[in-house]
């Protein structure tokens, strides 16, 4: 039984004789090619030569040589056969002799063949159209195609006793030349615009612009009184920055249009140009070929720009995702040991020596939690994920209390700490507490550090609704020149010094950058051996306390019989929570992970939830949510962000507040008693 195929797969197989669809496919390409070919042919030698001239440009060589580098180097000997035979009946049917339409065909064959050759060994598979090398390649070698080629059409010529070669070899090369660098690129960008697209749609800006150029083509060739060719770069090389490779062979391909069919009609400025219709139609092309030659490199600009800054987000989104996860696997440890150190200390049986080491621990984690927070807030500023959030606040209160945290340090050293200028401020500013104690925190706190004796002052001004704030100190003083280097990252300019008083370099940076956020200015002025003065100021309007403000605040406790939950996947957080509370008398519940808190929470009723963040299967926040669109007895009780990067979801409706890691017992308690004395604040989602 011999009927070709498989009678396991059920599958026909192509026999001997018998052309697969492949094969098809490619005879079908073939052909395809040789008709639009022998039409092109029949176009560029019969208008030309019905007005008694040569053809001034060649567009079927363009074509093939697109297809071509468009197709695998495999396929183009048959697709050169169908190109060829299109050139070769095209020739015969316009009546040219058959040695004439053989030697025509050949030289053709070689032109399209040696671009495609020199063009893939080396730009390679994909040719990027806009980029300036390529480009450089494809003008190239779309010079040496038509020249190689002359020799053959020429030599043509000669055996049939035609006269006039040298300007038979000129308009050879002059027609083909130009109608390979002005369609090339054109169908180049075309052939791709299924994938230009999908990276780059088109926009109602895209139609726009596509429209004025429209409009400043009929404009400009639906009239010859006024050379107005000027006004057609600016217009596309605003379709090419919108619209980008795509736009800008498509403006080209509509300004061509245009300007042929205008031409044509003897009309628009190509019939200023004085000489026939070969020599206009050469200055058409010419001026096509500088239009198409312009507007790809600035559209692949644009494209590169575009992709660049798709990256640069990626990458920033990336950043902020470890910079997450970072926060996450740092700050969660010293949460442990600066807790427990804390559950220790506050331990009375304790001796003195033992205390001491105590406490040594506890300064160890402080410093090497203000070190964490300072790379991260940095890298947090660079990436621009640092909110400013401004609310009624008393500038006078922060700066006291920001300066008395330093009082000890500084009167353990002999240095006099004196605060000036908190009466004359209003009583409430529109600011962020948050980052102003942070930026004074810095500024302060260097200057106590570096200074050995003396006086350090902090001074603040309000004035024209902007809140300024000055530290002076007797400290060393640094030189003018590098004064410069101080709100750089990691600049230490008195090595030391630093490697005295310890720190990371970030401090200043950090402050420069909230500053900066805040949209005001911060500066320096020093002298070495004279002291410095660092000074900042930022805008502040003038605040009213809110009704609730006035009102006295409740005693911090928390209920009798308090029932809480704690859901955090570290066992040593949920231990430290344990230790603090226990001695208040609260119910404790733990969870792990996400799971487990939904779980709890829809069996039990809490008075409040603590809810860690980043926890594996379920994370916080979708726990949280769950809770809220459940009908279990906690849908409306507070749920507290217990996490490093609880700052992450500022004011988000599903939480009450939070607790930052590390944990303070006082601010736990804190957080605890406001959350359960207002639940009023939450609201469910559904």
């Amino acid at each position: 039984m011999d009927d070709r195929s498989d009678s396991r797969s059920g599958v026909d197989r192509p026999g001997p004789g018998r052309p697969g669809p492949s094969r098809l496919g490619a005879l079908a390409a073939a052909l395809g090619l040789g008709l639009a070919v022998f039409a092109l042919a029949y176009v560029c030698i019969e208008l030309p030569r019905r007005f008694g001239h040569n053809a001034p440009i060649w567009l079927a060589n363009a074509l093939v040589l697109t297809v071509l580098l468009r197709t695998e180097a495999r396929r183009w000997p048959l697709l050169v056969a169908g190109a060829a035979a299109g050139t070769f009946l095209a020739s015969l049917y316009l009546k040219s002799r058959l040695g004439l339409a053989a030697g025509l065909m050949v030289a053709n064959v070689t032109e399209y063949l040696f671009c495609a050759w020199a063009l893939r060994r080396t730009v390679g598979r994909e040719i990027v159209i806009g980029r300036p090398r390529d480009l450089g390649l494809l003008a190239l070698f779309g010079v040496c195609g038509p020249v190689l080629s002359s020799v053959i059409s020429t030599a043509t010529f000669a055996a049939l006793g035609w006269g006039g070669l040298p300007m038979r070899a000129m308009s050879w090369i002059l027609s083909n030349a130009l109608g390979l660098m002005a369609l090339v690129p054109c169908l180049l960008a075309l052939s791709q615009a299924g994938d230009l697209l999908a990276e780059r749609p088109l926009t109602r800006r895209g139609w726009l612009a596509l429209a004025a150029l429209d409009a400043a083509a009929l404009l400009v060739f639906g009239q010859n009184r006024y050379p107005l060719l000027f006004l057609i770069p600016p217009v596309l090389a605003f379709v090419a920055l919108e619209l980008e490779v795509l736009g800008a062979a498509i403006g080209v391909v509509m300004v061509g249009a245009v300007a042929v069919v205008f031409t044509a009609l003897d009309s628009g400025p190509i019939g200023l140009v004085s000489g026939d219709l070969t020599e206009r139609a050469l200055f058409l092309q010419l001026f096509l070929v500088v239009a198409i030659f312009s507007a790809l490199p600035l559209a692949s600009t644009s494209a590169q720009r575009r992709r660049l800054k798709v990256q640069a987000e990626e990458a920033a989104h990336v950043k902020s995702e470890f910079l997450a996860n970072m926060s996450h696997e740092l700050r969660t440890p010293l949460t442990a040991v600066l807790g427990f150190t804390q559950l220790v200390e506050d331990q009375p049986e304790l001796s003195d020596e033992t205390r001491g080491y105590v406490q040594r621990v506890a300064n160890a984690g402080k410093a090497l939690r203000a070190t964490v927070n300072d790379i991260l807030d940095f890298s947090k500023l660079e990436a621009g994920q640092v909110d400013i959030k401004p609310q009624p606040m008393s500038a006078a209160d922060l700066t006291r209390e920001t300066a008395e945290l330093f009082a000890a340090q500084a009167r353990d050293k002999g240095v006099a700490l004196r605060v000036s200028g908190l009466a004359e401020l209003p009583p409430l500013v529109e600011a962020d507490p948050d980052r102003l104690r942070q930026i004074l925190l810095n500024l302060i706190g260097n200057a106590v550090k570096f200074t050995e004796s003396g006086t350090v002052i902090v001074t603040t001004r309000f004035a024209a609704q902007r809140l300024s704030f000055e530290v002076s100190d007797t400290g060393p003083g640094i030189a003018a020149e590098q004064a410069g280097q101080l709100f750089q990252r990691f600049s230490q300019v008195d090595g030391a010094s630093t490697r005295k008083s310890g720190g990371t370099g970030l401090g200043l940076a950090i402050c420069k950058g909230l500053v900066d956020a805040m949209g005001g200015q911060i500066g320096v002025e020093s002298a070495p051996g004279a002291g410095s003065r660092f000074w900042f100021e930022i805008p502040a309007r003038m605040a009213e306390a809110a009704a609730e403000d006035a009102a006295p605040r409740a005693r911090i406790g928390l209920p009798a019989g308090c029932r809480v939950l704690v859901v955090d996947d570290n066992a040593a957080n949920r231990h430290l929570v344990r230790a603090i509370l226990g001695p208040f008398g609260v119910a404790l519940t733990e969870a792990s992970d996400g799971d487990e808190g939904i779980v709890e929470a829809e069996t039990q009723a809490f008075d409040v939830i603590l809810m860690d963040l980043r926890m594996p299967r379920v994370d916080g926040r979708t726990a949280a949510t769950r809770i809220r669109e459940g009908q279990g007895p906690n849908r409306r009780q507070p749920i507290l962000v217990f996490s490093a990067d609880a700052s992450a979801l500022p004011d988000d409706p599903l939480f009450a507040g939070h607790v930052a890691k590390p944990l303070s017992a006082l601010g736990l308690i804190e957080a605890m008693a406001m959350a359960i004395a207002h639940p009023e604040t939450v609201s469910p989602t559904a």
